[in-house]
């Protein structure tokens, strides 16, 4: 017998809180959802969008959960043809059953688990064959994450029960590790091992469809909740943030496009190289006189002596033997005259 096509898939998703209402109101904040009873006088709200279909279920933690310690939280339940095979598969392999399968008027059955590290999760039969479109770009929660102690032992767990078909593990860095996985073509989530200096329960968190996580982030601020990752890019091309909202239940949202890239600021543009211009022919141009072309080379003036210099030797030279004559003929012409 052929499986229904919601088997093994994520087919519905709800919020668990102390105050419905209040919280109504906050994802009606930062989400396109409105928030109506599911009949008439139901504590059980379901969210819708604006074309009116459902989205998620919205409802107060039991007084009996409170008492147990539960805190708000998401959760996700998981299409199973057969629930009761499934919780008794579930039950061998290390699950508790938090709540047995039951028969839920006008929805089908249902059962609630916590798989063998704790993370909760619900196993789902509609009554009908009908639910969110299977294709993740329009899906209301295209992506479901699994935040385990020690991954591969999680989605071993996992494989086994939905038939999960695990891919490559991704690299992220640091030694931190992330595992898709999905069914066939499809992938409809992914597991991380907790890091060690963390210190928070393991747990699923859906993440739902949005047109902008950067315009959702904003607004979750501004409604009172609390950032925890992002808004960041992931390897998808997509852009995701979670956060707590103000009841302290994790949530997250992604949009399918990767926020465009920021603008460098603007740089002076280098200036371009200038083309190098053949030289034109010049006539040459006669060389200009100066006191460098016209002096003699330092070496020949060091050498060559001053005329005046020259001059005054030579003509005291050429009077001294002119005087010398001249005395020599004025005593020799007293001798004559004796």
């Amino acid at each position: 017998m052929a499986q229904p096509s919601y088997q093994g898939r994520f087919i519905w998703t709800e919020l668990l809180c102390s105050d419905a209402a209040s919280a109504a109101a906050f994802y009606a904040r930062i989400l396109p959802w409105q928030s109506q009873p599911f009949s008439p006088g139901s504590p059980y709200l379901v969210f819708s969008g604006a074309d009116g279909a459902p989205i998620a279920g919205n409802m107060s933690l039991p007084a009996e959960a409170r008492a147990m310690g539960t805190v708000p939280h998401w959760r996700a339940y998981i299409g199973a043809a057969d629930v009761d095979a499934i919780v008794a598969q579930a039950s061998r392999l290390g699950a508790r059953i938090l709540e047995p399968a039951r028969d839920l008027p006008a929805v089908g059955r249902a059962a609630l688990l916590a798989d063998p590290e704790g993370a909760r999760f619900g196993v789902y039969r509609p009554l009908i064959e009908s639910g969110p479109s299977a294709t993740p770009g329009e899906a209301p929660f295209p992506w479901y994450e699994l935040a385990a102690r020690s991954r591969e032992t999680a989605l071993a767990f996992y494989q086994q029960l939905f038939g999960w078909e695990l891919r490559a593990p991704m690299d992220m860095g640091g030694g931190f590790f992330y595992q898709t996985f999905g069914l066939g073509s499809q992938d409809f989530g992914g597991c991380y091992t907790i890091p060690a200096d963390r210190s928070m329960p393991p747990a699923w968190c859906p993440y739902a469809r949005s047109s902008s996580a950067d315009e959702v982030a904003g607004k979750v601020v501004a409604a009172g909740g609390q950032l925890c990752h992002g808004p960041v890019d992931v390897p998808n091309g997509g852009r995701i943030v979670q956060f707590f909202d103000p009841q302290h239940a994790m949530f997250a949202v992604v949009s399918m496009t990767a926020a465009a890239p920021a603008k460098p600021a603007a740089a002076k543009p280098a200036a371009p190289a200038r083309p190098r211009k053949k030289a034109a022919k010049r006539p040459a141009a006669k060389p200009r006189k100066t006191k460098r072309a016209t002096a003699k080379p330092k070496a020949r003036r060091a050498a060559a002596p001053k005329r005046k210099s020259a001059r005054k030797p030579a003509r005291k030279v050429a009077r001294k033997p002119a005087r010398k004559a001249a005395r020599k003929s004025a005593r020799r012409k007293p001798a004559r005259k004796k």
